[in-house]
């Protein structure tokens, strides 16, 4: 009923030999692996000579820095020569300067030319345990060990190449330019972003608990541009009731030893300071914490200060007695109306320019214009626009268009 397959055929086919792909067809794999962009400048260097052909099997790196005038001739020339007489690779890599770190790296790594390839020898040794096994993943993860390492050193560089994080990010990820300025401010203890920092960034760190700091740090950055550009008055004294201490929070330093020691969110308070009447005390016995109150004006009557907020460490209820004493405070001010407040542009784009210089003068041309446009959208602040000019042309009565100042960023714009 049921018919068999014949014997001989399915010996035939449990006993087929399988065909290997010699040395020619399989260095024809490796060089269709480059990218689309490069590949015709490499097959044109691999069919000058064998020696460059074994190179896309032995060391792509070396093939595609040579295929793309990668150093400068002089190096080229002396990289061939050792090719050519046969000398040990490592030897040819040394004349190029093209890390020997690098030559494990599949064809599929290489997507752009290479510019400034890291070749510190604690930094060779380390990496090479860290390179990804997946061939698809590897060219990111090289774009992004590259330029980790161009904006904040090796160490840095590392921790990124370890972590699977950061060469298949989330939406919801900071952009890495913005992880790396964090990260070299924490070893920076003489700068105003070392000082806005809530804990610095450490190689043991996770990318998770990274992008948490970085969350909190920029939030006290906004809060400390938005006190160095606010422009208002004084609205209530500061003073005592029933033996508590009221004491107004004025600047950045007060807001985050303030937020420390009552453990809330006093250092991500910018919204509120620009957003409307705001202001922010705190209550403290002996000297110490116990509360933090916020006034803003009455919804009906804007000359009565009115609570908007009164919490204990953490958030808590306070207790009454601290009511009575905050209503007791509230009683012996006199009725004014509040303050009209302000934020200054051109304080505000000073403040941003004393933050960022050190980190931005440390970068190279390309990464700095990167980082910069980077930080004016995260930051929200557009740069200063010279007035129209007013066109000579009587019959045409059309003003130009506005230009960007180009000097927003240098110390003469100050």
């Amino acid at each position: 009923m049921h018919n068999r397959r014949p014997a001989a055929r399915l010996t035939t086919r449990q006993t087929a030999p399988i065909v290997l792909a010699d040395g020619t067809s399989r260095r024809s794999q490796f060089l269709q692996a480059f990218h689309y962009s490069f590949r015709r400048k490499v097959d044109e260097l691999a069919q000058q000579k064998h020696c460059f052909a074994e190179l896309a099997e032995t060391f792509p790196a070396l093939l595609f820095a040579l295929a793309t005038d990668f150093g400068t001739a002089e190096a080229r020339k002396r990289a061939i020569a050792h090719l050519e007489a046969g000398s040990r690779l490592r030897e040819a890599a040394k004349a190029l300067g093209v890390p020997w770190w690098m030559r494990k790296l599949p064809p599929q790594a290489f997507k752009k030319r290479l510019e400034q390839v890291p070749d510190d020898p604690l930094f060779a040794k380390r990496i090479v345990d860290l390179l990804p096994a997946n061939p698809g993943m590897a060219a990111k993860w090289l774009d992004r060990v590259f330029q980790a390492y161009r904006l904040c050193g090796p160490e840095f560089a590392l921790w990124v190449a370890r972590h699977e994080r950061f060469h298949a990010p989330l939406l919801t990820d900071p952009p890495l330019p913005y992880v790396a300025a964090w990260a070299w401010f924490a070893g920076q203890k003489d700068t105003l972003g070392h000082q806005l920092l809530r804990r610095p960034w450490t190689p043991s760190m996770s990318p998770r608990r990274a992008f948490d700091e970085l969350t909190a740090w920029r939030k006290r950055i906004r809060l400390a541009l938005t006190l160095s550009a606010l422009n208002r008055q004084p609205w209530l004294q500061e003073g005592t009731a029933l033996g508590y201490e009221f004491v107004e929070l004025k600047e950045i330093r007060d807001f985050i030893a303030e937020s420390e020691a009552m453990d809330n969110c006093l250092d991500s308070f910018s919204e509120k300071l620009e957003q409307g009447t705001c202001y922010v005390f705190s209550i403290r016995k002996n000297g110490t914490p116990v509360a933090d109150v916020e006034i803003g004006a009455h919804a009906i009557d804007p000359n009565v200060p009115t609570i908007v907020q009164l919490r204990a460490p953490r958030n808590a209820r306070a207790h009454p007695q601290i009511w009575r004493a905050t209503f007791a405070w509230l009683g012996s001010q006199e009725l004014c109306p509040a303050p009209s407040h302000s934020i200054s542009r051109t304080a505000r784009r000073q403040a941003w320019r004393r933050l960022w210089r050190p980190y931005l003068a440390t970068l190279d041309p390309a990464d700095r214009a990167e980082v910069e446009h980077l930080v004016l959208e995260l930051e929200k602040l557009q740069p200063r626009r010279r007035r129209p000019r007013q066109s000579t042309n009587c019959g045409r009565g059309r003003q130009q268009p506005p230009l960007v100042d180009v000097e927003l960023f240098s110390d003469a714009a100050e």
